[in-house]
C-alpha cells in the first residue's frame, strides 16, 4: 500500500514543481539567440492505460474529445492548473454508455489530485477550454 501512494503522488509533486516555474517567456541560447515561447500549443499523450495534456495557453479556445483504452481498477487522475488570468475550462471522463463518470470544471488555479475506482469501461476524455489564459497539466494512470 505504500509503494502505490508514493507512486501516486510522485507524479502529481513532479507535475506541480514542473508548472509553479515562472516563465520569462524567452530563454537564452549559447549563442544569444532568443527562443520566445509557444503559446496556445496543446500537447497530449495518450497510450494504454495512461494520458496526458499539457498547454500554455493565451486567449485559447479548444474542444477535444479523445478516446481512452483504460484497463484498469483504480484510476488515478491528477489536474494543475496555475497563472490562471481568465476564462473557463473543463475536463470529461465518459464510460462506454457515454455516461459522465468524472467531471471538474476550473476557472481558478488548483491543484487537483483524486483516486477512484473503475467499474466500468472508459471511452473517452472530452477537454474543454473557453477563452483560457494559464497553464494546464493533466495526467492520467490506470493501475
Amino acid at each position: 500500500m505504500k509503494r502505490i501512494v508514493v507512486f501516486l503522488w510522485l507524479p502529481l509533486l513532479l507535475l506541480a514543481f514542473l508548472t509553479s516555474c515562472k516563465d520569462s517567456g524567452t530563454v537564452s541560447v549559447h549563442d544569444n539567440t532568443k527562443i520566445t515561447t509557444t503559446k496556445n500549443t496543446p500537447v497530449t499523450a495518450n497510450v494504454p492505460n495512461s494520458y496526458s495534456f499539457v498547454v500554455s495557453a493565451n486567449a485559447y479556445s479548444y474542444n477535444e474529445t479523445n478516446a481512452v483504452q483504460m484497463n484498469a481498477d483504480t484510476l488515478s487522475i491528477g489536474i494543475t492548473v496555475t497563472n490562471f488570468e481568465n476564462g473557463s475550462g473543463s475536463f470529461v471522463i465518459k464510460d462506454s454508455s457515454d455516461t459522465i463518470i468524472y467531471q471538474k470544471d476550473f476557472n481558478g488555479s488548483a491543484v487537483i489530485a483524486e483516486i477512484m475506482p473503475v467499474t466500468r469501461v472508459l471511452k473517452s476524455v472530452i477537454l474543454n477550454l473557453s477563452n483560457f489564459t494559464g497553464n494546464v497539466v493533466i495526467g492520467l494512470a490506470g493501475k
